[in-house]
């Protein structure tokens, strides 16, 4: 699935896509945040927690109750998915690679607006 926000006049602002996730190594997670991306000038409007909202809600929808999403360690946007209540995924060593996780998208669309 992909959801896109639109510009008044048509331009792409930013889109959020879920994939199924089904790999072995993270057993606790069905759905993948697999990509987000907003235009920073349209960052802290509320939209990526709409679009974080959505991708939830639709899982929801098809039985999916957790998701997962890899990204780059020292990226500036994790504090927006530790704001969204995503808890770091460590490896077997402790460290922290980029990945957050959801275990519970029911708690996690409860604080992303619908509109």
């Amino acid at each position: 699935m992909c959801f896109v926000i639109e510009g008044s006049n048509g331009e792409l602002v930013g889109f959020a896509k879920g994939t199924p996730y089904d790999h072995h190594d993270l057993p606790d997670f069905s759905g993948e945040l697999n990509k987000i991306y907003l235009l920073r000038e349209y960052h802290r409007q509320g939209l990526g927690r709409r679009l974080v909202g959505h991708v939830a809600r639709r899982f929801l929808t098809q039985g999916v109750t957790s998701m997962l999403l890899f990204g780059e360690a020292r990226n500036p946007s994790n504090r927006f998915y530790e704001a969204l209540g995503a808890e770091r995924l460590l490896d077997k060593a402790g460290n922290f690679h980029g990945g957050y996780g959801w275990r519970d998208l029911r708690s996690l669309a409860a604080v992303c607006p619908m509109e």
